[in-house]
């Protein structure tokens, strides 16, 4: 088995490169493609392979049929979706009718037990689906041609790249980069490495311990009351913050060094000062997809606030039932955000006017701050239905949290998560620097962070390199685990 941070992926990034250097540019694609291959079928299976292969056909033949002038255009592109969208079904959301029966349950106080239907997972299907759907209504729609080389394609949707986590690319961007890379500078390469440091720096130092206290507090939550539940909370955000952008940050840099663009997916989100920011700020292709294709066709804004709002909801329910076929992903991630987002426009004149009334200035950055920590802890009730096994695990938790008291089992005071004290000091620094460095990145741009003199690049290195040395991991560890691989 091999994943984005094992050995052997190192080894296969490693002779992809030494074979890049030996080859034009323009030929590149054929090392990726063969890299792809290679990695799907070792994370993957044979099965993830074959499923692949008929999805990435059926949306390469249909773009030939939607780009004619032919009376059944339409017809062609609904079966084209069906079709996408019924193996997504097929072997994610096998199982959705009976959790809807565990959530009715789990609402009305009674029990109910099933045993579920076992699926082979199938290794990217949920990214690579939509990026199939949105190539083919981009096609539909006139806005692009067809593509004529079946290894563009076939590289564009199983690029190893984006095939875990994403991001959900489009072919605009990520495809035509794929099919011409560019020539790597050694600023490039720099540039590369440095965010692919960055990246392991989030996964492996943050993320990871923050996935034992997560897991120590949530395997035992009936045990744990108030402040502990809360921290629970908060850490699940940022964990599993650090572990997707920690993931993006990798695979940007090793495409970096092969001279591939990746769709950028994340922007400082816990910097947004509202749930509608947030969401502009994190996973931006998924919402980018989303938008595009789903809520500007059903009117967007264009008719009328009641529409408006009905179509917001219809994204984010689409949104939680994209993330699994559990109810505590499609309110968690999905419904409960919606309202969120409606319910901020909704009383955001009637704040202004208070705000107006009372003559305090929001305008500062003390209010700032005031708006970010909000939507942090609105978001954070959000993920804790994520994490939760069933709605019935999320609603303990959330009253948990609300009750006075800390852990049945342990004293006032005694600092139980599963964390010792070095693994706990590491943490907090490694918050620290991340902190500083979304600040930097909030302040001054994206790219200024990697860019620089050599002495700043220097330093960025070595601090990163002796954090990685030094860093040593508890209990629970598994640097292979990328929460979103799920998906």
């Amino acid at each position: 088995m091999i994943s984005y941070t094992s050995y052997g992926f190192f080894l296969l990034v490693s002779a992809g490169l030494i074979l890049s250097g030996f080859v034009r540019p323009k030929r590149k694609k054929w090392i990726l493609l063969a890299m792809s291959l290679i990695f799907l079928v070792l994370a993957g299976g044979a099965l993830s392979i074959w499923i692949w292969m008929i999805s990435t056909a059926a949306g390469f033949a249909a773009a030939f049929l939607l780009e004619r002038d032919l009376a059944g255009r339409r017809l062609i592109l609904a079966l084209a979706a069906v079709f996408q969208l019924g193996l997504l079904a097929y072997f994610k959301y096998a199982n959705l009718p009976f959790y809807t029966m565990e959530a009715l349950c789990d609402i009305t106080g009674r029990s109910y037990e099933f045993e579920p239907v076992r699926r082979p997972a199938v290794l990217g299907i949920s990214f690579y689906t939509l990026m199939i759907i949105g190539y083919d209504l981009d096609v539909y729609r006139g806005e692009r041609q067809a593509v004529r080389s079946a290894a563009d394609f076939s590289l564009f949707t199983g690029y190893f790249g984006h095939l875990v986590q994403g991001p959900v690319d489009s072919y605009e961007v990520t495809g035509t980069s794929l099919a011409k890379p560019d020539s790597v500078s050694f600023e490039g390469f720099r540039d590369g490495c440095l965010e692919i440091l960055t990246g392991l720096f989030k996964k492996l130092i943050i993320s990871e311990r923050l996935a034992i206290m997560v897991n120590t507090i949530y395997g035992e939550y009936t045990s744990y009351k108030g402040w502990y539940l809360a921290l629970a909370a908060g850490a699940f955000s940022l964990q599993l913050y650090t572990d997707f952008s920690g993931c993006m940050d990798l695979m940007s840099g090793i495409s970096r060094l092969f001279g591939v663009r990746l769709c950028r997916n994340f922007r400082q989100p816990f910097f947004a000062e509202s749930v509608s920011e947030f969401w502009r700020r994190w996973h931006i292709t998924l919402g980018g997809f989303l938008r595009k294709n789903i809520y500007i066709p059903l009117g967007g804004n264009r008719k009328g606030l009641l529409r408006k709002y009905v179509n917001v909801m219809a994204v984010f329910l689409i949104s939680g039932l994209w993330h699994g076929g559990k109810w505590t992903f499609i309110i968690g991630t999905g419904i409960l955000q919606g309202i969120y987002m409606i319910g901020e426009e909704l009383f955001r004149p009637a704040a202004q006017r208070i705000g107006r009334a009372a003559g305090v200035k929001t305008d500062t950055p003390f209010f700032s701050w005031i708006r970010r920590l909000r939507t942090f802890i609105l978001v954070s009730v959000g993920f804790v239905l994520f994490r939760a096994d069933s709605l019935a695990m999320a609603g303990q938790v959330l009253g948990g949290i609300m009750q006075k008291g800390q852990h049945s089992e342990y004293g006032e005071g005694v600092f139980y998560s599963g964390l010792g004290t070095g693994d706990f000091a590491v943490l907090v620094i490694g918050l620290a620097v991340l902190f500083f460095l979304s600040v930097w990145r909030e302040n001054h741009g994206e790219e200024k962070i990697i860019k620089g003199d050599g002495a700043r690049t220097g330093t960025c290195f070595a601090v990163l390199f002796l954090i990685l040395l030094f860093g040593w991991y508890g209990k629970g560890y598994d640097m292979g685990a990328f929460i979103y691989s799920r998906f």
